[in-house]
């Protein structure tokens, strides 16, 4: 069985559409929303699909402890995470659980889905899909999984000890890390599922914020890791100008579970 999670604060507009998606998809699966007591139409959302979903509460203190609340309440042996504004395909969970099956030795996925946009798209939604393109083109050839469709088996998340408690982002960054620092290895698949771009500034300016302070406390944890040196070497920027973008975050203090 397939553990489907979703974590959810106040995300009303989108997560009627997307648990339906989840529900519609094809495949045995569980699903659960892990919810910040959110206070727009959440909770009235929530009671239409009672019996077909668990609903779980934490405190909104950080979304790797919001993750790990999920995962430990779930009980299949793969879990995919859905974010609240994102919508599955007919058959995403079902090209899921095949690729487990043909390939054994592959022990998480970053599953790719794509954007899409409204007829007539905004700035803000053109200036989001452009700033995730041009940073999935310049990321390393080895690249980790985004947790908007992150799937992994379970006992990878055992082994790493789940997710990092830290309130920033990035927690699915530094999974991916301690995964394939104990030797897990990654596969990546493309999906027809999608997510909606933010449709206001304000979003997305607090989306990148949140984005940039948990990327840099990953830096700060993983710069002197041979893995992640290697994949620094092997991103685009590097290979176009013979070295990296020199960023400090010497300055910074990381946050302590």
């Amino acid at each position: 069985m397939i553990s489907v999670i979703v974590l959810s604060k106040n995300n009303g507009d989108t997560l009627d559409k997307c648990l339906r998606s989840i529900i519609e998809s094809e495949g045995k699966k569980e699903i659960i929303v892990v919810d910040v007591h959110s206070t727009d139409n959440t909770p009235q959302i929530l009671r239409k699909y009672h019996g077909k979903i668990k609903v779980v509460y934490d405190e909104g203190k950080g979304v790797g402890i919001a993750r790990n609340i999920g995962v430990k309440h779930s009980k299949g042996d793969i879990i995919c995470f859905v974010d609240a504004d994102a919508f599955c395909s007919k058959d995403h969970f079902i090209k899921i659980e095949e690729f487990f099956k043909r390939n054994p030795h592959i022990s998480f996925l970053n599953v790719i889905g794509r954007a899409k946009t409204s007829k007539n798209p905004s700035f803000v939604e053109r200036m989001e899909v452009a700033l995730r393109y041009s940073r999935r083109i310049l990321e390393s050839d080895l690249s980790l999984a985004s947790a908007c469709f992150m799937a992994f088996r379970r006992e990878v998340f055992r082994d790493v000890d789940g997710f990092w408690e830290i309130p920033y982002g990035a927690e699915d960054l530094d999974f991916s890390m301690k995964a394939l620092a104990n030797g897990w290895r990654m596969g990546t698949i493309k999906t027809d599922s999608w997510y909606v771009p933010r449709k206001s500034f304000k979003e997305l300016f607090k989306e990148m914020c949140w984005w940039a302070k948990g990327k840099a406390c990953w830096v700060k944890k993983w710069r002197n890791h041979p893995l992640a040196k290697r994949m620094y070497e092997n991103r685009r920027a590097f290979r176009i100008l013979g070295r990296d973008i020199p960023v400090s975050y010497t300055h910074l203090t990381l946050p302590t579970n």
